[in-house]
């Protein structure tokens, strides 16, 4: 079972994948709080399994909708060394300017946080860096 949440009427539909950043200062107040944005953590990523079609009025959004959301791992690029399945790590997005590489959007992976505590639940394909990284693919879940 996954979590029971909002997100805005915009993008409630399934497959809509997201990083969760915290609340905004609209939300401090509002009586959806509880149900919206208290039961997912910043930083880790969501994706909407099913809408339920409640909608709500928002602040911020104009609309919510009741949707269930779970947890997912983000594919992004670590050092080889630090490839481990089942490790925990400081991760850091690999530091980066070229926008033409292949593996650009993996190693600056956009539903990650710049650092963060991750485990490594997947190991992938080495990546061939044209500027001779030694990096590795993975797939990892963000954790406190």
């Amino acid at each position: 079972m996954g979590i029971i949440t909002l997100v805005s009427s915009f993008v409630a539909k399934e497959g809509y994948t997201f990083q969760f950043t915290g609340p905004a200062p609209e939300c401090a107040d509002c009586p959806f709080r509880r149900v919206c944005v208290d039961k997912l953590k910043p930083g880790h990523v969501y994706r909407v399994v099913k809408v339920l079609g409640i909608k709500n009025k928002c602040r911020l959004t104009g609309s919510v909708t009741t949707v269930e959301v779970e947890e997912v791992p983000a594919k992004t690029a670590v050092p080889s060394r630090l490839a481990v399945e089942g490790m925990v790590i400081r991760f850091s997005k690999v530091q980066c300017d070229r926008r033409d590489c292949p593996y650009y959007s993996i190693c600056r992976q956009k539903l990650l946080p710049e650092t963060a505590k991750v485990k490594i639940v997947g190991v992938g394909k080495k990546i061939n860096c044209p500027r001779g990284l030694p990096l590795r693919e993975v797939d990892v879940l963000v954790i406190d």
